[in-house]
């Protein structure tokens, strides 16, 4: 749909004026903002703001094609209406817009595909289906589609791969190389152990000036909550800023120890607590234009147990939300 909207928005040579292009514009610019074609919060379905007729016209005018069923998707209120649907009556698979299951898999088909592959007894347990499509095969059984170099989305990986080689040549130090060698492994292979050294590495990463997220992380997208959404994002340290964060790190376990939980919920020794600001250099995919403030990883819980995690402010991200904010609440509030 995207690429079907930016030929025209390229090519058209006629009426640039007028309330129906001027929602054709606004339109396109919430399809790049939001990623796609639901709102990138409520996940409801966006208005065109213009007649299908319209856009008929527009794109016979600059030989644009599109299928019936995109057509639908855009011009349908009814459907495709939710990007995430918790609704469960009508299905959390189904009702979902999302490309994570092939259209003939259901909601129990996904669930107990997963529930077969997972291990109660499991202390250290691997993120199924994090890098994964679910199909039916052949013989009509539920099978992972896996996102690695000669597997689905494998033409994409290979120029990730590329350019965290040339990193991994420049990185800071050893800990930094052997976090890039290992996420270079798991894009080669899909294996998600792989994934797990990776974290572990990245985490034990905490000298350098420069960081990075990289991967299919977060799994808001996915209606039953396994598969993320690939999101990258570049920082560099705010010096001073972090240093301010140093004291509130040195005193974890005050905090810990004083802390308004059960006794039975806090941690007797508290490690492996990172916090930094850092400025964004760049971001990619689900990470952007729509960004985040600020990012808590690993998200799987035995590693931030076991190994910590890292926690960091997006400095930047954060002074363009002042900025943008204005000075409503201060003028409502303060005298």
């Amino acid at each position: 749909i995207r690429d079907a909207l930016e030929n025209i928005y390229r090519n058209y040579e006629g009426e640039r004026s007028g309330a129906d292009w001027d929602a054709f514009e606004i339109y396109l610019k919430r399809i790049w903002f939001s990623n796609g074609i639901h709102h990138h919060y409520s996940n409801d379905k966006l208005d065109p703001g213009f007649s299908e007729e319209y856009y008929n016209m527009l794109a016979d005018a600059t030989s644009t094609t599109l299928s019936d069923e995109a057509k639908r998707a855009i011009f349908d209120p009814g459907f495709d209406a939710k990007k995430v649907n918790k609704d469960i009556e009508k299905g959390l698979v189904e009702g979902s817009a999302v490309n994570f299951y092939a259209p003939d898999v259901t909601t129990e088909e996904a669930q107990a595909y997963f529930e077969s592959l997972g291990d109660p007894n499991d202390r250290a347990p691997i993120s199924y289906g994090l890098n994964s499509r679910l199909i039916k095969n052949d013989n009509g059984e539920v099978v992972e589609e896996i996102y690695k170099v000669g597997g689905l989305y494998g033409k994409s990986l290979e120029q990730v791969i590329y350019w965290l080689t040339k990193a991994e040549a420049v990185a800071e130090n050893d800990k930094q190389a052997a976090a890039f060698r290992n996420l270079i492994k798991y894009y080669e292979t899909g294996d998600l152990r792989t994934w797990d050294n990776y974290n572990i590495n990245w985490v034990q990463d905490t000298e350098g000036d420069i960081d990075y997220i990289n991967g299919f992380v977060e799994v808001y997208n996915d209606p039953l909550g396994f598969t993320g959404s690939y999101e990258t994002i570049v920082e560099i340290k705010d010096f001073e800023a972090s240093k301010r964060m140093v004291k509130l790190m040195e005193n974890a376990q005050w905090f810990e120890d004083n802390s308004p939980i059960l006794e039975a919920h806090r941690k007797d020794t508290v490690s492996g607590i990172l916090y930094n600001v850092v400025n964004v250099a760049g971001e990619a995919g689900d990470a952007s234009p729509s960004t985040p403030i600020g990012v808590n990883l690993p998200n799987a819980n035995w590693i931030r147990v076991q190994h910590g995690s890292k926690s960091v402010s997006l400095g930047n991200i954060l002074e363009a939300y002042d900025k943008a904010g204005g000075s409503g609440i201060v003028g409502e509030f303060a005298h």
